[in-house]
């Protein structure tokens, strides 16, 4: 079993004849004419977050900043707040690490705790996503980590979020999204298709750190990356290949 981000990291001879038209230009026309501009709550337009001299973990941060997101909307609380609960902030840490651990497939080590150079960096991050959802008025629920159901060799997963009909992918990178990116995205596509529930009709990247939110309608990104081909055979062609192949990665030399 693998996960859906070691997929969308390999097979790249069946991605390349999944969506035939996922190519560099289209990466490059996706990151511009799919962007969403994302404000902060006085309407300025987010900017590019520089890293702070003296983070030393970038993903543990990055993780830790999602974690305190979570937290403060399952708790009602504005980010800022977030400061002051103590209890909060060790437990967004502990989870951050973990994670972090988990994705990375080490074995298990003891938390080094975040320095408060680090620690102020995720707080910062985790202020910024109030500005995604004020990028989807009306107040559509929201839901962290909603749950997607494995099939064959895809390990069950989780997206990172859900706004109303969309499911948003967070990349706290200074990269602009790639084509990694969009496959995974395919990949939760395909197997919330398999599961019957078409919960979502959009989905999305989010990068806290660039402050941009790339969003676009499912079927007809997939119509177009796949020449015409209808959505639903294109899900169907990649649960067909996760459940009648073995889940052998490729490898670069």
């Amino acid at each position: 079993m693998i996960s859906e981000r070691s997929f969308a990291r390999s097979f790249d001879s069946f991605w390349q004849e999944l969506p035939p038209l996922l190519t560099p230009r289209f990466v490059a026309v996706f990151n511009e004419a799919y962007e969403v501009a994302v404000c902060d709550p006085s309407g300025r337009q987010l900017s590019f977050l520089q890293t702070a001299a003296g983070v030393e973990r970038p993903d543990i941060v990055a993780e830790f900043g999602f974690q305190l997101a979570r937290s403060a909307q399952e708790r009602g609380l504005a980010s800022a707040a977030l400061r002051d609960e103590k209890s909060l902030v060790a437990k967004a840490e502990k989870e951050a690490f973990e994670l972090i651990q988990r994705y990375e497939g080490g074995p298990p080590a003891g938390i080094i705790p975040l320095t408060e150079v680090e620690r102020s960096e995720g707080l910062r991050l985790c202020e910024r996503y109030e500005a995604l959802y004020a990028a989807f008025p009306g107040c559509p629920a929201i839901e962290f980590c909603p749950r997607l159901r494995g099939a064959g060799f895809l390990n069950s997963s989780e997206g990172d979020i859900g706004i109303g009909d969309s499911l948003i992918e967070v990349k706290t990178t200074t990269r602009k999204p790639s084509g990694r990116d969009i496959r995974q995205l395919i990949t939760y596509m395909a197997l919330d298709a398999n599961a019957e529930t078409r919960r979502w009709s959009r989905v999305a990247i989010f990068n806290p750190r660039r402050g941009t939110l790339h969003r676009v309608e499912i079927d007809s990104l997939v119509l177009r990356l796949s020449g015409g081909k209808p959505p639903s055979d294109v899900f169907a062609e990649l649960i067909g290949f996760a459940e009648s192949n073995e889940p052998t990665i490729e490898r670069k030399f």
